[in-house]
């Protein structure tokens, strides 16, 4: 991080009132995205919790590298572009299953709906 983006950082977090340490919901608000969402950046390593959490521990993030990653634009697009990919596979994998899943009843010779 540069100087300048820093100081800009800084100065955007004091102005904003909030904690140097944010929570995933603190973090999604900054974002307009889900807690999910949140996750997904941190799981793919866009985002960077503090210290070295448990996978189940509640993390915490830097307010002033949040800040610092709202004001660059590529970090922002690949952010989106990284959430959109993860929903679109895991609605794949779930459209692939009900579609296996309804194939694999008319097989069977078990109606599908039950009815």
């Amino acid at each position: 991080m540069n100087d300048e983006r820093t100081r800009t950082a800084v100065v955007a977090r004091a102005t904003k009132n909030l904690p140097g340490r944010l929570i995933a919901a603190q973090v999604a608000q900054l974002l307009n995205c889900t807690t999910d969402d949140v996750a997904v950046l941190a799981s793919a390593g866009k985002l960077r919790a503090l210290g070295r959490p448990r996978p189940n521990a509640v993390k915490y993030f830097s307010a002033i590298e949040m800040f610092a990653q709202l004001a660059d634009r590529d970090w922002l697009d690949d952010a989106t572009k990284t959430i959109a990919q993860f929903w679109r596979r895991k609605n794949e994998r779930r459209l692939r299953r009900v579609r296996d899943e309804s194939s694999a009843s008319q097989v069977v010779g078990q109606p599908d709906g039950g009815q």
